[in-house]
């Protein structure tokens, strides 16, 4: 007897039996969507996790002043030892397509007076690139200040959804030059509008509201009349495309250098994403406690598939005395019960495999409308995207395939060594 005629004789048992074979089917079907679903809920909250850390801009490495070896005699850090801009930039100027500084600067509160003379309350602030990223703060029009920004200081600045709305009602704001009058009067272009929820619920709301606008980081210290500021650490963020542990070297290899004949001080650097790699680890052992647990129902499964064979072999004793009389080998039979019960088992496993994704996705569904129901604020910057765990399907295949293997085994081997003689008797 063939394999294909093994199967084909399967799935007509199967047809013929088909309440039975789906009861049978019930245990398998459970174990295996429980099993994909548990998987992929851990698979998407890891990456959900992931990509909104990254999405907020924690793709960071903090860099700090550290002594080498303190003492009580050690001496307090000078400006030649502390992080100047000028280690900064240089930095940035050696990894162009890597990393860019997140530092602000506070400048002052004003009131900036639009055409119908009313005042629009707003605070002013020095920016780098990276500080938008950082706040979780997203560029709906226009675009981000740039490093060729603070380079030629230009005199540019990147507005809330608010303040335009003040300042221009329905027309759009990019390109317009506005007046600041506060501490320092001077013109800026705008070059960008980002996104403030917050606010903005407050705006429309007709509560009295106050906005941030920022400008280049170059441009406020020369307002301010400062050139090269200095100080005890520092952040930088590397591009999240990168490999993180690639951009903490060649942070810390480029400040080893500059710091390695600094007698008295060094610098520490620390991967914001580290905690994330502990957060990701944990998620996993959740998730495979849990789908161990889960797994336990295909056991209980392959016992109801062992049961319901063992029937079938008594209700076919005498189909089997026919075959052996007839000249089927011990092969032949326990072939074909065994691939009977590995079919039963695929079978059960693929529908629990397009089951458990359809309830992952239909999670997946619920969790985004619950999100943004109950946390509208943050919605904006966690994306839940459903991510179903290949290597689980593959996994609940072979687990399919193995446990009609198994449990078919016993039935298998108890068909086979049946006397066609006294088969043929039974009744």
């Amino acid at each position: 007897m063939t394999f294909f005629e093994c199967v084909k004789m399967a799935f007509m048992s199967m047809k013929t039996n088909k309440m039975r074979s789906f009861l049978t089917m019930l245990g398998i079907i459970i174990g295996i969507s429980s099993v994909i679903t548990i998987t992929s809920i851990g698979s998407t909250i890891k990456k959900t996790v992931s990509s909104s850390i990254l999405g907020t801009g924690l793709n960071i490495v903090e860099v700090h002043l550290n002594y080498r070896n303190y003492t009580a005699n050690s001496p307090k850090p000078t400006d030649n030892d502390k992080i100047s801009d000028e280690m900064l930039n240089g930095l940035i100027e050696k990894y162009p397509d890597d990393f860019q500084l997140i530092k602000s600067t506070y400048l002052y509160e004003l009131e900036s007076v639009n055409d119908d003379n009313e005042n629009i309350f707003t605070s002013v602030s020095g920016i780098n690139p990276g500080h938008m990223s950082f706040n979780a703060k997203t560029i709906l029009k226009g675009r981000n200040i740039t490093h060729r920004d603070l380079s030629e200081q230009k005199n540019v600045a990147i507005v809330s959804e608010v303040f335009e709305k003040q300042y221009c009602g329905s027309e759009s704001i990019i390109g317009k030059t506005i007046s600041l009058n506060g501490m320092y009067n001077f013109k800026v272009t705008v070059i960008g509008v980002y996104k403030d929820r917050t606010t903005m619920k407050d705006y429309e709301n007709g509560e009295t509201v106050s906005s941030e606008l920022f400008i280049p980081y170059s441009l406020a210290l020369r307002m301010k009349g400062q050139s090269n500021i200095k100080a005890n650490y520092a952040r930088i963020q590397y591009s999240p495309d990168k490999d993180p542990d690639k951009m903490h070297r060649q942070i810390k290899d480029y400040f080893d250098n500059l710091y390695k004949n600094n007698e008295n001080f060094t610098i520490l650097t620390y991967n914001y994403l580290d905690d994330m790699k502990f957060i990701t680890v944990t998620i996993d052992m959740i998730a495979a406690a849990f789908a161990l647990i889960a797994a336990i129902s295909l056991v209980v499964g392959g016992v109801g598939v062992m049961n319901i064979m063992l029937v079938s072999v008594v209700e076919r004793t005498s189909e089997i005395g026919i075959r052996k009389a007839l000249g089927a080998k011990t092969s032949d039979i326990k072939k074909q019960f065994i691939t009977e019960a590995v079919i039963i088992c695929s079978t059960g496993g693929i529908i629990g495999i397009i089951l458990g994704l359809v309830e992952s996705y239909f999670i997946g569904y619920i969790a985004k409308i619950v999100l943004n129901q109950v946390a509208a604020d943050v919605a904006d910057y966690i994306h839940i995207t459903v991510n179903p765990s290949i290597a689980a399907i593959i996994i609940s295949v072979v687990v399919a395939v193995l446990t009609g293997v198994i449990f078919g085994s016993s039935p298998a081997k108890r068909a086979a060594k049946m006397n066609p003689i006294d088969a043929l008797r039974f009744e």
